[in-house]
This record gives structure tokens, sequence and C-alpha cells, in this order.
């Protein structure tokens, strides 16, 4: 699939588009969405807010671009995790584990707000992005379906493929309240520190996956 570009056709234009999202994505740094102001995306941009205003409605417009080059960011994630070879499931499945702490606890001020207002804003924030989640999810759940028997590999059955999605929904929603809501609930069900919990979270997985999907 060829990538959609969300910003304008006119150089000019997909210069400014690109320094607001840039902002954008400095003052989520420093602070949560809903308190930046349009003033502070000008004066991040180094333009006025009459120029924001003639491109966007609202800093919500924004929400788009900013949800899409994290899809881009994704995407090559997922490149440099299916270039990396694991022996075993067990090693899979790790690295998986760490490797998505590490991605999502650097960009958690990103992804808290797409988080938020993907719940928010759905029928303006998923049009047309560069990476279909439901692809980008697929994609993860195909590194442990490799490890699937070579006899099997041909015929993956749907308990195989449900147990692979299951087992990439359940550490991507477990890193995230850790990561992003560490401090309520569910994340406080759990009072292992982060790293605790990355270091835990294999083997529970591993319990679960590896009767269904490689046993032996």
């Amino acid at each position: 699939m060829s990538a959609i570009d969300l910003r304008p056709k006119q150089k000019r234009s997909q210069v400014t588009h690109d320094k607001f999202l840039q902002s954008l994505q400095d003052a989520l740094k420093v602070k949560y969405f809903e308190h930046i102001s349009i003033k502070e995306l000008a004066e991040g941009a180094g333009v006025s807010v009459g120029t924001f205003y003639r491109r966007f409605e609202n800093k919500e417009a924004l929400l788009p671009l900013l949800y899409d080059a994290f899809g881009k960011e994704l995407g090559q994630w997922i490149e440099e995790m299916e270039a990396i070879e694991c022996d075993t499931l067990e090693d899979r499945v790790i690295s998986l584990c760490e490797s998505t702490y590490t991605f999502l606890d650097d960009r958690k001020s990103v992804f808290r707000t797409i988080h938020l207002n993907a719940r928010l804003h759905p029928d303006t924030m998923f049009a047309n992005p560069t990476l279909d989640r439901n692809e980008a999810y697929s994609r993860l759940s195909h590194l442990l379906l490799q490890f699937v028997d070579s006899n099997e590999a041909a015929n993956i059955t749907s308990i195989k493929q449900q147990a692979a999605d299951m087992a990439i929904y359940m550490m991507i929603n477990g890193l995230l309240d850790k990561i992003l809501y560490p401090n309520l609930t569910p994340a406080i069900a759990c009072s292992m520190t982060q790293m605790q919990f990355v270091q835990q979270l294999p083997k529970m997985l591993l319990n679960y996956l590896q009767p269904i999907v490689n046993p032996g």
C-alpha cells in the first residue's frame, strides 16, 4: 500500500504543517494537549496565530497529523522487529515485550494524547492513516506465529491465530497502563515497578502461548 501524505500538496504549505506538527510534539513533552494554546503552537512554529487559523480550524485539527506521524514511526519499529532473528518463541516474546516498552515509553507524551483523543475524536483521528493499525497488529502477531511447528505452518489454525492476537493485545494494554497511567486504576492493581513488570510479562504470555502455538 502506498503511503498517503496528509499534508497539503504545495511545498510551502507542507513546510508550515510540519512546523506546527513539530511544535505540537515539542509542547507535549512538557504539557498535556488540553493545556497547550494556539499561541504556544504558533510561537513554536515561528509563525503568527493568524497563520495557524488559515490552515487549521482548531488545534484538534492537528491530531490526524500527529496520529499519522506516530504511525510512520510505528511502521519503522515493526520493520526493525521483523529484522531481528530469534531462535525460540521465548526469545521472541522477551524481545517483543522489552522493545515495545522502550518504544512506547520513549513516546509516552505523544501516545497519551493519541490514546485519549482517539476515543474522543475517532472520526477525524483515523482519517487515511499511512499505517493501518490492523495491519500493524497482524505483523506483530506473525512474529509469534513464526514458531508454529513446521508441519502446521502452512495451515495455521484460528485457535493459534487468536492466541497470538491475544498475546499482542495483552502485552500492549498492560504496558500502556503501566507507562501512561501508573498511579491510576487498573495499573495500581499490580504493585510491580515498570521494569519488574516488563521482566515478568513475558513469563505470563509464554505460559499462555507455548501450549497453543508451539507445543513440544
